[in-house]
């Protein structure tokens, strides 16, 4: 009798642990009445949700699905901790679950994951009539899926029944982890976050890894309200929140928060963890209290440009900050709360403080120009955008904080540890200055712990065209190492010859009064002399709009780095600020800073931006990112190797082709463009419709095998730009195709 008992208890694990393992396919095309087992024979997604059993896979093909009514997951729909539901997409295919079908209402989400225990990975939600996804299971695992243009926050934390009125029955122990969300907007203007966990959220719930960007309201938000009282402590870790409070089309609102991180609210307070996280170029705060008066654990994070304070945490809060790091905000910070050993680097009064006496310049990061992309586990890559320079002061000053790991002899302040374990670094020497006459350059280290002979790495910037005396190698672009004895003040200087003596020949200056063999080849404004104080008495002003710039026609002898620096004005009260560098029709830097100036009569020139020329003829053109009022461009100034006017082509100027319509008559027309290319993450679409008109974007395989409809959508006319995630696309060759009324445009991808 116990013979049998074992044995049929063997036959019964056996059957669950083969039942266990159950593989379900889908595809756009499947089939309801098809079970979904083979590859060949996909099955619908609400078929496989449905019998999809605990540990089992459901694979989802790339492309779009389209749905007009909400995907629910009940609550009686589980996986177990063993044994989790998981949805997957296929390989490194696209799937993209599309609600624009849907009405735009409260009740109308994408998916309501109300289930626990499941794990969603690669997927895509879009166009939902609210949310993106609303998670409210326990449990669960959303990792690198992406929430796009959806009507409401792209993905929520909150209940689904509303009969669930306490804390213990409201969505806990969710790991949302290297996930995306933009583009996010409601029909007001002022609820559409990229991510919320708000008004009816659990314990234990976790961001890590995730990137909320131009969300009409904020990056994250954590509000909580006097009816339903306080939510669960959530933790957000290495988490990013940029540009929020806009569009990636550059539209706005006056409804939205704007915030980045949006951490409370209505005077409740939870005490909520927020670690090594980065918030830059918000409207209005990078993190907020938001009238939370919680001891919020906060550690080592960075806020950066924000509109007004990049830390606001008001009189009431009892936050304790370790390691936080501010700089370069349009108001002060409020950082009301706990200051342990004042280990916080602040931005009060337009200028750097800490009661220690550490301060913050630009030269304390590698780079100030944004750049976030993806790994290709989905977590944010900021390159070398605000990450600490080798020298800087702040490297191994932190205190040590929960959950902070770090390198050297004690944290770094600020999100980004640098791994330095001993402070001498790499300084820049940049040679802008009259460059074939010669001169000197010097850096000066102050306030690190520098002793006579100390070994210090030198890099020349531009990285071509001249010879240094005093240490030894040429600046050629890779660094040499040399021992240098630094004087009292820790001072280090170099001298330079330029490799073109007299000639003037690493400099050219490009004057908008030049001809059209001057280098100068014409712009999207007028030419105009109202301000005093241009060089030559005229500048440029660009129209009022996107996509509007300065073209120019550059020959170099060979391929290599040059430098660019532009003479300008930009004085308006509501003018922007940045402009992208487009090299022979592709943006290679889609950030060029224009900082605002006291007055238009107040002209300054730009940081030096560099970008590789190829040789012989080069179509360059600084052209503006967004919508409204720009600076006045004076001049331009290219350094490098003997770089010369070169002949405007009357053909083709920056991505505009020329086509004749009838005989005697030249029609201008955009020409569509991705950048950049080759890609590693992220890429942008820009394309121009003449009119409105419907636009499908399609990115194909090398042997025409349709990988992801992008997008499908009306445009109106004018100039357009659509993101495109790259990141789970193997290396190869793709296509892009634009199609439109009237015809079809094909661009050619590498993927790297």
């Amino acid at each position: 009798m116990r013979t049998q008992l074992l044995l049929a208890l063997a036959c019964l694990l056996g059957e669950g642990m083969s039942y266990a393992q159950t593989t379900l396919y889908v595809a756009p095309g499947g089939v309801a009445s098809s079970p979904g087992t083979s590859i060949s024979a996909p099955t619908t997604l609400a078929n496989a949700l449905a019998t999809i059993p605990a540990g089992g896979t459901i694979f989802l093909r790339g492309g779009n699905y389209s749905f007009s009514a909400s995907v629910i997951i009940p609550a009686t729909n589980n996986g177990t901790a063993s044994a989790t539901k998981k949805v997957y997409a296929y390989n490194t295919e696209v799937p993209v679950i599309d609600f624009s079908a849907q009405a735009i209402a409260d009740a109308n989400r994408g998916v309501v994951l109300d289930g626990d225990y499941w794990h969603f990975r690669g997927v895509t939600i879009t166009g939902a009539g609210d949310n993106g996804m609303l998670l409210a299971g326990n449990n669960n695992i959303i990792e690198r899926c992406i929430f796009s243009k959806n009507h409401d926050s792209g993905l929520q934390l909150s209940r689904y029944v509303t009969s669930n009125t306490t804390i213990g029955s409201w969505p806990s122990n969710n790991l949302i982890l290297n996930c995306e969300a933009f583009d996010n907007q409601d029909p007001d203007n002022e609820d559409a976050d990229g991510f919320a966990a708000k008004l009816t959220c659990g314990p234990g719930n976790i961001f890590r890894g995730c990137i909320s960007h131009h969300n009409i309201d904020d990056g994250w938000d954590f509000y909580a309200k006097d009816e339903t009282g306080p939510i669960g402590v959530v933790t957000l870790e290495n988490c990013v929140a940029y540009n929020n409070g806009a569009l990636s089309n550059g539209s706005t609102s006056g409804n939205g928060d704007k915030n980045g991180f949006k951490l409370g609210g209505s005077g409740i307070a939870v005490n909520h963890i927020v670690r090594r996280c980065v918030a830059f170029n918000n409207g209005k705060h990078g993190f907020t209290d938001n009238n939370n008066p919680g001891n919020i654990e906060f550690s080592n994070n960075t806020s950066y440009n924000n509109a007004q304070s990049n830390f606001n945490f008001r009189e009431g809060s009892t936050a304790t900050f370790r390691n936080n790091l501010s700089f370069n905000a349009g108001a002060s910070d409020k950082s009301n709360g706990t200051d342990v050993s004042n280990s916080n680097v602040w931005w009060k009064n337009r200028v750097s403080t800490n009661a220690g006496g550490l301060v913050v310049s630009s030269a304390d990061f590698v780079s100030t120009s944004p750049s976030v992309g993806k790994n290709s586990d989905g977590s944010p890559n900021l390159g070398n955008f605000l990450a600490l320079a080798a020298g800087s002061d702040l490297i191994n000053a932190g205190v040590t904080a929960n959950g902070i790991t770090y390198t050297g002899s004690a944290p770094d302040i600020g999100a980004r540890e640098s791994g330095s374990t001993t402070n001498p670094g790499t300084y820049s020497l940049s040679v802008t200055a009259s460059p074939s006459a010669g001169g000197t350059v010097s850096v000066s280290p102050a306030g690190n712990s520098y002793t006579p002979g100390t070994v210090v790495t030198l890099t020349a910037v531009p990285a071509s065209g001249y010879t240094f005396s005093g240490w030894s190698g040429a600046a050629s672009g890779t660094s040499t190492t040399t021992t240098l004895t630094m004087n009292s003040n820790l001072s280090v200087t170099a001298t330079f010859t330029g490799s073109n003596p007299g000639g003037g020949g690493n400099t050219l200056h490009i004057e908008d009064a030049a001809t059209s063999t001057g280098g100068y080849c014409g712009a999207d404004g007028s030419r105009q002399n109202s301000y005093a104080g241009a060089d030559g008495g005229y500048y440029i002003n660009l129209s009022n709009s996107a996509a509007k710039g300065v073209n120019y026609s550059i020959n170099v002898p060979s391929a290599g780095t040059y430098s660019f620096i532009w003479r300008y004005a930009n004085g308006g009260a509501n003018v922007t600020t940045t402009a992208r560098l487009l090299v022979n029709g592709n943006a290679v830097i889609s950030n060029v800073a224009f900082p605002k100036t006291s007055s238009w009569t107040t002209w300054t020139t730009t940081g030096a931006v560099t970008a590789t020329l190829a040789a012989g003829t080069n179509t360059v053109r600084i052209e503006t990112a967004s919508s409204g009022e720009f600076a006045n461009i004076d001049w331009l100034e290219v350094t490098g190797n003997s770089p010369a006017a070169g002949t405007c082509s009357s053909s083709r100027i920056d991505g505009f082709s020329y086509k004749h319509e009838a005989p005697g008559t030249t029609v201008e027309q955009p020409a569509s463009r991705i950048y950049p290319n080759p890609v590693v993450n992220n890429a942008t679409i820009s394309f121009y419709n003449k009119k409105e008109t419907r636009v499908a974007l399609r990115l194909f395989d090398a042997s025409g095998a349709l990988i992801n409809n992008i997008s499908h959508q009306l445009y109106p006319a004018g100039q357009h730009q659509v993101n495109v995630d790259c990141s789970r696309l193997v290396k190869a060759v793709y296509f892009l195709r634009v199609e439109r009324e009237g015809g079809s445009e094909t661009l050619r991808v590498v993927k790297q």
